[in-house]
């Protein structure tokens, strides 16, 4: 009889809203930390760009990271 292969498991809400609330907090500190960074050297609005852009690169990265156990 061929063995089957262990069934992956769902991810529960708990699980959906912590990657949510993280992918949040990711952003807002992204941008919040390239906001100040601007705001004490004067370059409005280069670094919060950036600060947003690392937000949502690593939100994304660790939305992958944390779904990719699902897959």
């Amino acid at each position: 009889m061929a063995e089957q292969p262990p069934s992956k498991r769902t991810p529960s809400l708990g699980d959906v809203f912590w990657v949510g609330t993280a992918c949040a907090i990711s952003v807002v500190a992204g941008g919040g930390i390239g906001y100040a960074l601007d705001a004490a050297a004067g370059t409005l609005p280069w670094l919060t760009v950036a600060g947003l852009v690392f937000g949502v690169v690593s939100a994304v990265l660790l939305a992958v990271n944390q779904f990719r156990k699902y897959l």
